[in-house]
């Protein structure tokens, strides 16, 4: 703002001297006069008195006006050392050309220095802009201004989330993206999800109220507190984006510094804090409360407070942030309830000079999982939805739930129970042509007939075929491998016909889902000499979890991560003026807990009706759940899996960043991980690939082990070079190691025998640009990562890890462009591509349709019983083999995504925003069975801003789009998808204090 008014003043005042004074005093008129800032701890390399400039600002937290084209040529010399801001201009300025001036307590103003050897008068800081200060000579001529530490196009604050070092975004040679808490706060942002509408690379694919981690470029990422690696979310708690005073997403595997990581990238989330990055700290208690209403019952309250803390001798702050929110959400019956408690506290100079930043966030997320079941082109294009309820009824003693063994009394297999052979479970063969080679699945035959079991039943009781039209198609149709299709498999033809689907009713529903979360952080940092630093972090991240679903799948987990890090940095003396060397150095140990229950299943995906509202339809779709009754013998269904999975962490790892002559930087960094994973797997589970129809229920009845020891080496080199006119070009190649641990933090026993750290590759190019006075920034960024070190013939665990066996190519490009002082827009566009690298085989989920069964049609032509009802009973799967060309490319994200911000001012207090998205059309599984639309949706919004007071009305998806995300997963997505919320708005009310 002060920026704003100043080149308006500027504007009206003659050029010269004269016209530096005008706006000098018309701005300390505005602003008031303040004490000057208190003393820092200057590093500042020589080089170019532009860089110079940006470590001031940088170091002291104030802006810097002046004109690049009367200094941008300069040198300076080095300066360090602790001073007052003032001083450091007069030490660093001596002998440069360069004169300074205060014009508030926030802002300095250069300009050349007079002719004459008058020194300027500046002695009194902030007072020191006088009539008849020497340097206002009307000579002066002034054709640009550039601001360090502005908040217009260029993203000004220092982050260390990329390389361990405090650099720019715009001097990281990285692609790298911040989202500020104004940002998020103007936006209405709340969950992980609502990042892609800002961020290019981190389209996630979901499932209703199921939120956790984000995917990064196609592939899950890794999430990080304050720079330390939680442990893998998974999906279970939903993340609280407004307790963040900053979210910076790093594109590409970690820094050498951060040890073991993801293939695409990862979350930094900043909590809110007292203590501001200059190292300033809040004067006196201050703070906010708001209130949130709006479509879909939303209802959230929260506030922040903040203040000094009563210390005698030493600085410091607390911050403390709290949200309750009982929300109800587009999806019917899924429940979003969230309580978090978030404290941090900072002291200055606790113990021999190191300053204690501590802070804990507690959470307690409850929702619930939903999908569209039965999901198929005609509901993605006309909304057409095939209704219908399951022909046989397992529940045999009418209790209201399907218990494991009623389940393969009235759905009885034939043969032994495998995984491809289970009641409502079928393995399908991949159609192949007369010469055995494979054919594409939209090329398999068409099969004639019913299954057996159908046949058999309607035969034995016509009455559930009063036109017998489908006992006329006889006994056939394609056959499982097992020979068999199970009778739980079709669907009522009396109930099956065609509806219009409520995008608001799920098919596929999870009833209940709870986690409670501990993070907590308690840090010691000594930064007073910026050229040796030390941080100890010890960090702990803890998740208590339930999930209880009726489809069935019950699941409890317990997990968490303890780490120590020891990072050390090093800022050596320059070299001959021209180098300028920061070594760091850090170690860390890190202790990994997961232990659980699951009872998977899962039978029910599409058995549901979404559109029926009987009790009988849900009574025959819900089935018994471990966690509430695990008693086979008693209607139950027992546990499948009962594990622990302890992994031990060291790691070491050294950066060094080297300038040469203040425009040429070189990163370069290694890392080794020693890692040991002991995983059992308990006996007494149900094995749920054995036995028989007439003896279904056998338990394992043995622990299953595993321990290994494996080493990963990690290594990174960036090289960037400042051109004229603020242009960054860089070039960054990296390997990382990645550990091999499931979504749950769970190693399985043959990724241990095989070893547990994989490897991962990244090349990037990009340039980053500040131009037009600063008032445009571009970043750029070309990369191909993938996962290497694998080949088709490990392990399935192995390749199918959480981390994924992929290769991803993309560009991807961000635009901030302040054309007006009261505008800001911001512009992204991404176009990627992700391939299975290895091109491996898989067990995916299809219906009937796609496996080559018919509709069957009245004399007239007219579907009767489509051919998806045959098997919408239980899930049939279909296997693909390796080395498919049809379908190496990964589905699910859309390779073209494009997204707009539009923000505008209005001296009133009045503020609007439009923002937008475009999403290419992307079918929702690797089969491509099902191609969602391409999608643009645009949100409107409304600020007004009244003292303390503010008022915020959005309105989203403001044109209404009908639009779909693929389901999480690339086994299941086909024919599961989530439905996005259609036009909706809500109302935020804030009060600062």
């Amino acid at each position: 703002m002060w920026r704003r008014r100043c080149r308006q003043r500027l504007a009206a005042y003659p050029r010269g001297g004269t016209r530096w004074l005008c706006v000098a005093v018309a701005c300390v008129a505005q602003f008031g006069l303040a004490a000057e800032p208190k003393a820092v701890e200057f590093d500042i390399p020589a080089g170019t008195l532009a860089d110079a400039l940006d470590r001031f600002g940088e170091q002291s937290g104030l802006q810097v006006v002046y004109d690049y084209d009367s200094i941008g040529s300069r040198r300076t010399a080095a300066l360090s050392g602790t001073m007052l801001p003032r001083e450091a201009l007069d030490r660093f300025l001596s002998g440069s050309g360069v004169a300074w001036s205060f014009v508030h307590d926030g802002t300095v103003v250069l300009r050349p220095a007079p002719t004459d050897a008058t020194p300027p008068h500046h002695a009194g800081g902030p007072r020191a802009s006088r009539a008849d200060d020497p340097g206002n000579s009307d000579g002066d001529v002034v054709a640009d201004l550039t601001v360090v530490g502005n908040r217009g196009a260029v993203p000004r604050t220092p982050s260390a989330a990329a390389f361990g070092l405090d650099k720019s975004v715009l001097a990281t040679p990285r692609a790298v993206s911040q989202v500020s808490v104004d940002t998020i706060d103007l936006l209405g942002l709340s969950a992980v999800e609502d990042l892609v509408r800002v961020v290019p690379g981190v389209y996630t694919t979901t499932r209703w109220g199921i939120q956790g981690s984000i995917d990064v470029r196609n592939v899950p990422a890794d999430t990080y507190f304050r720079g330390m690696k939680r442990i893998n979310l998974q999906g279970h708690g939903r993340s609280v984006l407004a307790a963040m005073d900053t979210i910076e997403i790093v594109k590409g595997p970690p820094s050498p510094i951060y040890g073991m990581g993801k293939i695409g990238g990862y979350t930094n989330m900043v909590p809110k804090s007292a203590r501001a990055a200059n190292g300033s700290y809040l004067a006196a208690p201050q703070g906010f409360a708001e209130a949130i209403t709006g479509s879909y019952d939303k209802t959230q309250v929260s506030f922040g407070v903040g203040g000094p803390l009563p210390l005698a001798n030493k600085q410091g702050g607390y911050y403390v942030y709290g949200l309750v929110e009982d929300s109800g959400s587009f999806i019917e019956d899924v429940p979003v309830d969230q309580r978090v408690l978030q404290s941090s506290i900072n002291i200055d100079d606790v113990i021999g000079g190191f300053r204690l930043e501590a802070g804990m966030n507690l959470q307690r997320s409850e929702t619930a999982g939903a999908l569209l079941g039965r999901f198929t082109q005609d509901v993605a294009d006309t909304g057409r939805y095939i209704r219908g309820l399951p022909l046989v009824d397992l529940d045999a003693n009418s209790n209201g739930l399907i218990g494991y063994l009623e389940m393969y009394e009235r759905s009885p297999v034939r043969g032994n129970i495998t995984s491809g052979n289970q009641a409502l479970r079928q393995y399908f063969a991949w159609p192949r042509g007369p010469d055995g080679a494979p054919l594409p699945l939209t090329q398999a035959p068409r099969v004639q007939g019913i299954p057996q079991s159908l046949y058999d039943y309607l035969v034995q009781h016509p009455e559930a075929d009063p036109t017998g039209l489908l006992r006329a198609q006889g006994p056939g149709g394609p056959l499982p491998i097992s020979g068999y299709v199970p009778a739980g498999f079709a669907l009522d033809p009396r109930t099956v016909g065609y509806d219009t689907l409520d995008l608001r009713r799920p098919g596929a529903f999870e009833r209940e889902l709870r986690a409670d979360f501990t993070t907590a952080y308690f840090d010691l940092v000594n930064d007073k000499n910026s050229n040796r630093t030390i941080r100890n972090q010890l960090f702990f991240d803890g998740m208590d979890q339930h999930k209880l679903s009726e489809q069935p799948f019950s699941q409890v987990q317990e997990v968490y991560a303890l780490e120590d890090k020891l990072t050390l940095s090093r800022r050596l003396a320059s070299l001959a003026g021209s180098t300028d060397i920061t070594s760091l150095v850090s170690v860390n140990v890190r202790r990994t807990s997961s232990k659980g229950y699951v009872a998977s299943g899962d039978y029910a995906t599409h058995r549901g009706d979404a559109m029926a509202n009987s009790t009988e339809a849900s009574a025959n779709a819900l089935f018994a759940t471990a966690l509430l009754n695990p008693d086979v013998d008693a209607d139950g269904m027992p546990w499948t899996g009962h594990y622990a999975t302890v992994s031990s962490e060291l790691g070491a790892g050294a950066l060094f960043d080297v300038s040469l002559h203040s425009n040429t930087n070189v990163i370069v960094g290694a890392r080794i991980d020693w890692s040991r994973a002991t995983n059992v797997d308990y006996g007494g589970t149900l094995d749920l690939a054995a036995g028989t129809a007439d003896a279904p229920a056998v338990f394992r009845e043995g622990d299953s082990r595993a321990s290994g020891v494996d080493r990963g080496v990690s290594w990174s080199v960036s090289f960037t070079h400042r051109l004229p006119r603020g242009l960054h070009p860089y070039v960054t190649i990296a390997e990382e190691s990645l550990a091999l641990d499931e979504n749950n933090n769970k190693y399985s026993n043959d990724v241990i025998a095989a070893g547990h750290i994989g490897r991962a590759r990244l090349a990037e190019v990009g340039v980053k640009a500040a131009l037009r006075d600063e008032r445009v920034f571009l970043s750029a960024s070309l990369y191909d990562q993938a996962r290497t070190g694998v080949s088709e013939d490990d392990d399935a665990d192995v390749l199918n890890a959480h981390v994924s066996s992929t290769a991803t190519r993309g560009l991807e490009a961000e635009l901030k462009w302040q054309p007006l002082d009261r505008l800001l827009i911001s512009l992204y566009g991404l176009h990627q591509q992700t391939k299975y690298d290895p091109n491996v085989g898989a067990t995916i989920m299809v219906d009937a349709r796609a496996l080559g069964f018919q509709d069957v049609v009245d004399s007239s032509g007219n579907v009767v019983y489509p051919a998806e009802a045959f098997l919408y009973g239980g899930r049939s799967f279909v296997v693909l083999p390796p080395d498919s060309p049809e379908y190496e490319v990964k589905q699910g994200n859309p390779e073209t995504q494009l997204g707009v911000l539009a923000q505008y001012d209005l001296p009133s207090g009045l503020g609007f925003t439009v923002s937008g998205n475009y999403f290419s059309s992307v079918y929702s599984g690797r089969l491509k069975l099902v191609e969602l639309p391409e999608a643009r949706v645009f949100n409107l919004g409304v600020v007004w801003h009244r003292n303390s007071w503010s008022v915020k009305y959005d309105l989203l998806n403001t044109l209404d789009e009908r639009y779909f995300r693929p389901r999480t997963g690339d086994t299941l997505g086909d024919p599961l998808v989530s439905a996005m919320p259609g036009r909706h708005s809500q109302v935020t009310v804030r009060m600062r204090f």
